[in-house]
């Protein structure tokens, strides 16, 4: 596995240390579930059964399994060996190996490989906020996908409303850590850095031949990803907090304050 950028070297170990944990904090949580269906909805509106997905930052593969499951043929890339250890015993208890393949990769070597054209870059819940640059990534994608391909990420703004709103609570380096572009992520003992994308630079590193298609956001009002205890506890409160999020989430000026962002586009050669 090549690495282009040094910190991805810490990432993956994070995550290689993280991968008994990661699972159990997903499951049985309704607010990450709902979080992940919006996001499937904006897949399942514009690819057909049977389309080729190129599943960046796959992890456990929790989104490629769904995806397979669902109809579609997907190839998952992520740089922990660990993560996707679990990603394809996941696939083999399910009996997904037809429709699903797993790959330790950097998102960013992709040129490298042999991987063979896409009908759909996808990726979930902040994973491509690792790359310092963006670009990079699109490049590295740009020749895998075929004319008229979609591109669907889900990336952390550098705004957060709710995260903004803890300013009431004193709590203020939480509320400001992503105005600067970028942080720092504290897991499993190891320190790397994060960086945080608008659509109009996702826009812009995909080039001329990318149209901007839709921005919603995931979680304006309802509590953000790694919050799992509110939605158990205040579950009435959740459920109209979500009503409100849903109706909000492609509304400007709230389709760019989430925790993340659904940044879509297309190949316009399909227009």
């Amino acid at each position: 596995m090549s690495i282009l950028d040094p910190a991805f070297e810490t990432v993956a170990e994070a995550y290689n240390r993280n991968a008994d944990k990661y699972d159990e904090f997903i499951e049985n949580n309704p607010n990450l579930m709902r979080m992940r269906q919006r996001v499937y909805d904006v897949v399942t509106a514009r690819l057909t059964r049977g389309a080729r997905i190129l599943d960046l930052a796959c992890g456990t593969g929790t989104d490629a399994i769904w995806l397979a499951q669902h109809g579609y043929t997907v190839h998952g890339v992520d740089i922990s060996g660990e993560m996707l250890e679990r990603a394809k015993q996941k696939a083999e208890g399910l009996h997904l190996q037809d429709r699903l393949s797993f790959e330790q990769l950097s998102y960013t070597d992709l040129k490298q490989s042999n991987l063979q054209s896409f009908d759909l870059t996808f990726s979930n819940f902040g994973g491509l906020n690792c790359v310092s640059d963006i670009k990079l990534v699109a490049d590295s994608v740009r020749p895998l996908l075929k004319p008229g391909a979609h591109v669907i990420w889900a990336l952390m703004p550098p705004f957060c409303l709710w995260e903004f709103s803890m300013l009431l609570r004193g709590r203020f380096k939480l509320a400001t850590r992503r105005f600067a572009g970028r942080s720092t992520v504290f897991k499993e003992g190891l320190h790397y850095p994060v960086f945080y994308y608008t659509p109009a630079q996702v826009a812009k590193a995909w080039g001329a031949d990318f149209q901007l298609e839709s921005v919603a956001a995931l979680s304006v009002i309802t509590p953000p990803a790694t919050n799992k205890d509110f939605a158990v506890k205040r579950p009435r409160a959740f459920e109209f907090l979500s009503k409100l999020d849903d109706a909000l989430a492609p509304r400007w000026p709230f389709k760019y304050w989430g925790d993340f962002t659904i940044v879509t586009l297309k190949h316009e050669s399909a227009r």
